[in-house]
């Protein structure tokens, strides 16, 4: 299984790479390391984001390329700059 990782409005991919065996597919640890990889965090903000929605999507895919066959996804928003 691949983690991909991307920008909903523009599609550009921010990471991408095959889990490891033992590795957990937990979207909000890899939303975390891509906030941290931008020197932003993530909202903890409640309410919903429609899929494909948010700043950053997080999906755990069958193939990297692919996104028609999704395992799971969530999407989040970063912290405003002056939260």
């Amino acid at each position: 299984m691949f983690v991909v990782i991307y920008e909903p409005p523009t599609g550009i991919v921010l990471y991408s790479r095959q889990l490891q065996d033992d590795e957990l597919p937990d979207e909000r640890s890899f939303a975390d390391y891509i906030a941290a990889a931008y020197n932003r965090q993530i909202s903890n903000a409640k309410g919903y984001i429609p899929d494909c929605g948010g700043d950053i999507r997080v999906e755990f895919r069958e193939d990297s390329n692919d996104g028609t066959v999704i395992r799971s996804g969530e999407s989040f928003y970063f912290k405003d700059l002056d939260e």
